[in-house]
């Protein structure tokens, strides 16, 4: 085989594999959290006599970039009404295809007492802001995020 020809091989390789690595990288700067859910687990909530309170977060990506991306974990700290209730801190090594949005859903408990204070806010206010904040742990890097929903 031509020597020049291994190199342009070669030259080529290392062309399409920058290609990828930067797809993968616009892949993680432009990953976005479409949507944010938390919601009570009345259920296991009601079983365990109220005195844990069991609650899931349901988190929607949207990849906009042509390359999948591999979320590996979860770290989230929620507020209600600006006072910290809870810390989650999950693995899940999901897999979000390029194009499309997907939904994680993920769930916690905390003790009752924990809430007592931001119970009694709510129903003096008959209504509650929920402020996520965490980051996503990916095959690339972390993602930041923080999203507030009133309930």
């Amino acid at each position: 085989m031509n020597i020049y020809l291994k190199y342009l091989l070669g030259a080529g390789a290392a062309g399409l594999i920058y290609k990828f690595l930067l797809n993968k990288k616009a892949a993680l700067e432009n990953l976005k959290v479409s949507s944010i859910d938390v919601y009570i687990d009345k259920e296991k909530t009601q079983a365990a006599y109220y005195l844990k309170l069991f609650y899931n977060l349901k988190l929607g990506l949207f990849n906009q970039e042509k390359v999948a991306i591999n979320i590996k974990s979860i770290e989230a700290t929620f507020y209600l009404n600006g006072i910290k209730f809870a810390t989650l801190n999950n693995n899940i090594n999901t897999f979000i295809p390029a194009n499309t949005t997907k939904e994680i859903n993920l769930g916690a408990s905390i003790n009752s007492g924990n809430v007592i204070a931001s119970i009694l806010d709510i129903i003096s206010e008959a209504s509650a802001n929920i402020t996520v904040t965490g980051s996503l742990l990916t095959d690339l890097g972390l993602i930041t995020f923080k999203e507030t929903k009133l309930v």
